[in-house]
C-alpha cells in the first residue's frame, strides 16, 4: 500500500477503493495476460473469419473519457505493430461517433469497432455500437469491458460478429476515477492485436509488473512531497504514445481534486505553440521522457528550456523516464525513473507504449496525494452528484 495507514483509516479518508485499485495493477496485468493467452484460439478465429471476407479493414478504437484515452495511447503503437496494408487504425471517442456518426462511419468500409468500457453501461457505448450496426454494411465488434453484467457485455454475448473479452473482475474499479480498468483494457488490446506473438510478450509483462511494484513501494514519499507543493496548475507533457497518456494523467488529477487544480496536457514540441503561456509560479510541469533516442532529444530540450526559465518564473518541474537519464536528473526539481539497473543490463529496456503502464502509476498516486492534501475523498471527490462514476443524463436520439 502506498498510503501507510490502516484499512480502517483508508475508509475514513474515503480512499479505500482508489488505493486498492491502484495497488492491484501489477497483479492484474499478469492476470490479463494469462486470460488473453487462454483465449488465444478464440481471438485468432475471430480475426480469421473477418480477414477471409476482407482484404483491408478499418479499426476504430473507441470509448468515452478515460476509455477514449486507451485508444489515444494505443493508436501510435498499433500503427507500428499491425500490418498497415490490412489495418487502418483510428482513435475516435464514442462521444464523437454518437453526435456525428456520418463523419466516422462509412457504409462501404468494413469496420471493426473496438469498444473500451469499464462498466459497459455508458449511454454512448451502446449507442456507438448501434450506429455501427445501422450504418456499416460489414460491421464487427471487439468489446473489451470489466463488467460482465454491463449492457455492452450482454448485447455482444450471442453476436457472431462480436468478440467479447471480459477482464479480471477486480479491474471493474469501484472508485470514481478509472485506474486499473484503464491499464487492463489498454494491455488487453495490445495483446489482442499481437495475438500470434503473445508468448514472446511474456517478459514485457513481467518487467512492467516488477517496475510497478517498485514504484508503489519506493516512490510514495517523493510523490507525497510533490503533492504538498503549492501548485494550482499542472501540465503533463509526452510524445507519441505518451501524449495520450499525458491526457489521461491530467484527467486523473482533475477528477480527484474536484477541478480545484487546473490541468492541461500537450506534447513537448506542441507546448511552445501557445499553451506554454499558462506557466506561472503556481505551475507544476511533469514531462514524460521518451525512451526513443530521437524523440528523447526533443523532450530533453523542453525540459532544459523550462529549467532555465525557473530563474524568472518559479515553476515546479518534474520528469519521468524509463532508464536513468543524466540530463533529465540535472534539469528538474523532482526526477523519477522506472527501470532499475538490473532490468537495463538484461537488455529489457521498454519502448514508450510499455512504459505507459508504470508511468501512469506516478500520475495516479500523485493525484491521490493531492486530493487528500486538499481535503477531498478520492473515492467520491464530487459528492454533490454533478459527476458520477457511470455517466448519467445523456439523451440518445434516433439517427435517421
Amino acid at each position: 500500500m502506498f498510503l501507510h495507514v490502516s484499512e480502517e483509516k483508508n475508509k475514513e479518508l474515503g480512499v479505500y477503493h482508489t488505493q486498492k485499485e491502484i495497488v492491484q495493477q501489477p497483479r492484474l496485468w499478469k492476470e490479463t495476460y494469462e486470460y488473453i493467452v487462454q483465449e488465444k484460439k478464440r481471438i485468432q478465429l475471430f480475426f480469421q473469419s473477418v480477414m477471409e471476407k476482407h482484404k483491408t479493414i478499418k479499426v476504430i478504437l473507441t470509448g468515452a473519457g478515460t476509455s477514449a484515452f486507451v485508444g489515444e495511447c494505443l493508436s501510435p503503437y498499433l500503427h507500428k505493430v499491425c500490418d498497415a496494408k490490412i489495418f487502418t487504425i483510428e482513435n475516435i471517442p464514442t462521444t464523437s461517433i454518437v453526435s456525428n456518426p456520418e463523419y466516422y462511419l462509412d457504409a462501404d468500409t468494413p469496420t471493426i469497432m473496438v469498444s473500451f468500457a469499464r462498466s459497459g453501461n455508458s449511454p454512448e457505448s451502446a449507442a456507438s455500437v448501434e450506429l455501427g450496426e445501422q450504418l456499416v454494411k460489414d460491421f464487427y465488434q471487439i468489446n473489451i469491458t470489466c463488467n460482465k453484467e454491463g449492457q455492452l457485455a450482454k448485447k455482444s454475448g450471442n453476436n457472431a460478429a462480436a468478440l467479447l473479452l471480459l477482464l479480471p473482475e477486480d479491474s471493474n474499479d469501484q472508485g470514481f476515477a478509472m485506474t486499473s480498468s484503464f491499464t487492463c483494457m489498454m494491455l488487453c488490446a495490445m495483446l489482442v492485436f499481437q495475438i500470434k506473438d503473445i508468448e514472446s510478450l511474456k517478459n514485457n509483462i513481467d518487467v512492467i509488473s516488477a517496475i510497478g511494484e517498485r514504484i508503489l513501494t519506493s516512490e510514495a514519499d517523493n510523490l507525497e512531497a510533490l503533492a504538498k507543493l503549492p501548485f494550482t496548475n499542472i501540465v503533463y507533457l509526452g510524445s507519441g504514445p505518451l501524449s495520450g497518456l499525458s491526457h489521461e494523467a491530467s484527467l486523473k488529477m482533475l477528477e480527484l481534486v474536484g477541478g480545484l487544480v487546473f490541468t492541461a496536457y500537450d506534447s513537448p514540441l506542441g507546448f511552445r505553440h501557445g499553451p506554454k503561456s499558462m506557466i506561472n509560479d503556481q505551475t507544476l510541469v511533469m514531462i514524460m521522457i521518451s525512451s526513443n533516442p530521437y524523440t528523447q532529444k526533443y523532450d530533453l530540450d523542453m525540459l532544459k528550456e523550462l529549467y532555465r526559465e525557473k530563474e524568472t518564473v518559479q515553476l515546479k518541474l518534474a520528469a519521468i523516464s524509463g532508464a536513468f537519464v543524466n540530463e533529465a536528473k540535472d534539469n528538474c526539481d523532482y526526477y523519477f525513473y522506472s527501470e532499475t539497473e538490473e532490468i537495463v543490463s538484461n537488455g529489457t529496456s521498454l519502448e514508450d507504449s510499455w512504459l505507459a503502464f508504470p508511468f501512469i502509476l506516478y500520475a495516479q498516486m500523485l493525484a491521490v496525494f493531492k486530493s487528500l492534501h486538499l481535503g477531498f475523498r478520492p473515492d467520491n471527490p464530487c459528492p454533490g452528484g454533478s459527476l458520477n462514476r457511470v455517466v448519467q443524463g445523456v439523451t440518445i436520439y434516433p439517427f435517421q
